[in-house]
């Protein structure tokens, strides 16, 4: 079975597929279960890793049409993400391999999953560990909160151009995540933003489109001054590290 891609079993013929099930009956309850987001379970009930997967692939290929909207992408993919069974044996394989990073001094990154139109990353924080200010160049991000609790600080680049070495961010959420909760960003809106750990805090990370050499070089960190600019409410003055 690992040779294959189960998510994609659900795009065979129906004649075909039911032989499949015929000839071999596990395939077809596994398809069920991947297929769970299409209906066959309640709306508001759990989903698993396969079923999360595909429904993520098929907003995600919105993309390339004309029609996509960054907003309502994220706001499909955050229902999913709140409804991923977080119990999912998939999943707590891969949480448990990423504690072996426990100690070492630094957040983790364990890959869980890329296509082309999207990838899914598990960041692992322990308690004070923090990513600083920087963002995300034409992505959206779809961030939910497995384990823990984390601080999340969201800001929106005002005025300047991001190729000038100082600007000014426009603070626009502060959040503290708990397990199960959901935090996003598009290109346009929440697009910078830093993280810190009030425990030991697993994150499933979501974006679309993924991580090229372009995007990556295009990437900027920041250093926000933590007092408002000339007195101006939420709106800081930053430099690009």
């Amino acid at each position: 079975m690992d040779d294959y891609d189960r998510r994609h079993f659900i795009r065979t013929s129906l004649p075909g597929f039911l032989g499949l099930g015929m000839a071999l009956p596990q395939l077809t309850a596994f398809a069920t279960r991947a297929n769970a987001c299409n209906g066959r379970l309640p709306s508001d009930g759990a989903i698993n890793w396969d079923a999360f997967l595909e429904g993520i692939e098929k907003e995600a290929a919105k993309q390339h049409l004309d029609s996509w909207s960054e907003a309502a992408y994220v706001e499909a993919a955050s229902k999913m993400a709140a409804r991923l069974n977080l119990r999912d044996p998939l999943l707590e394989e891969a949480f448990k391999k990423a504690q072996r990073g426990l100690g070492n001094g630094r957040v983790d990154f364990e890959p869980l999953e890329k296509q082309r139109d999207f990838h899914v990353t598990l960041l692992q924080f322990e308690k004070e560990e923090a990513i600083s200010h920087h963002n995300h160049p034409e992505m959206t991000g779809v961030i939910l909160c497995a384990s823990g609790e984390i601080e999340v600080w969201n800001y929106d680049l005002l005025g300047e151009k991001a190729e000038e070495e100082s600007v000014l961010l426009e603070e626009t959420g502060h959040d503290l995540l708990a397990k199960g909760k959901v935090s996003t960003l598009t290109s346009q809106a929440r697009n910078i933003h830093s993280l810190k750990a009030k425990e030991l805090t697993q994150l499933v990370d979501i974006f679309a489109p993924p991580y090229n050499k372009d995007r990556i070089e295009k990437s900027s960190w920041f250093d926000v001054d933590p007092e408002p600019f000339q007195g101006k409410g939420k709106i800081h003055l930053a430099k690009k590290r």
